[in-house]
């Protein structure tokens, strides 16, 4: 068969006839490479032969587990079966569809039992920021006193979620007693997506208003070395 009948047979048949074998081989190795990567939901890649997973759920159930992480973020219901990878946060499975609601680009909802897996980014989101954490990045506590009633319409609850989320309404907020520089800060850092620059922050400020309380509620001079 010349080369005329092999193109003709290309066309109508299969274009693998027109790929030399030796350059076929590596198409294909790059395709099964290809196909070994498995992409967390923060976007690292990962070769999935490297990754155990096995570990990695028992560590996300171990971090579920923790006190503050059993109880739903939004709501306050005990029994976490579902999370916001990019937010950090574990959420019951009705608030759950309510982040996969908000579209990815807010919320990257993943559950947290059955066949779901889950990679060392994310694991590690969720241990650096968490349910406890949480509220103070996004101000889940104040949130609570504008939680919708349970008979709430869908479009209510989901404009609960964006105002949390996507709005950012109550991130960072503490109290009214914030100095106004203080304020413009944490709100720029929520702006720009900084939150665990605000939480750092946060934590600064805690601690340094519990060692000043700490000092003033001693004796001034047992401070000094005298």
């Amino acid at each position: 068969m010349g080369h005329k009948e092999v193109t003709e047979l290309a066309r109508t048949k299969s274009v693998f006839c027109q790929v030399p074998y030796r350059k076929m081989s590596v198409y294909q190795q790059t395709i099964n490479n290809n196909a070994e990567l498995w992409t967390s939901k923060l976007g690292k890649s990962y070769q999935r032969d490297q990754v155990d997973f096995a570990a990695a759920a028992k560590e996300l159930d171990n971090i579920r587990n923790q006190p503050s992480n059993k109880r739903c973020a939004d709501c306050g219901t005990h029994g976490t079966v579902w999370s916001s990878v990019n937010l950090g946060v574990f959420t019951c499975m009705r608030c759950g569809s309510f982040h996969r609601a908000l579209g990815t680009h807010i919320s990257k909802p993943k559950g947290c039992t059955g066949t779901y897996l889950w990679s060392p980014d994310e694991v590690e989101r969720m241990k650096e920021i968490g349910n406890e954490r949480a509220d103070k990045l996004y101000g889940s506590s104040l949130a609570m006193q504008y939680l919708p009633s349970p008979d709430a319409s869908h479009n209510q609850w989901l404009e609960f979620f964006k105002d949390k989320y996507e709005r950012r309404r109550w991130a960072g907020v503490e109290s009214d007693t914030d100095e106004s520089d203080t304020k413009v800060i944490k709100q720029k850092q929520v702006m720009t997506g900084d939150l665990l620059g605000l939480q750092q922050d946060t934590e600064i400020q805690h601690q340094t208003h519990q060692s000043t309380k700490q000092v003033s509620g001693n004796d001034f001079f047992s401070q000094f070395d005298l």
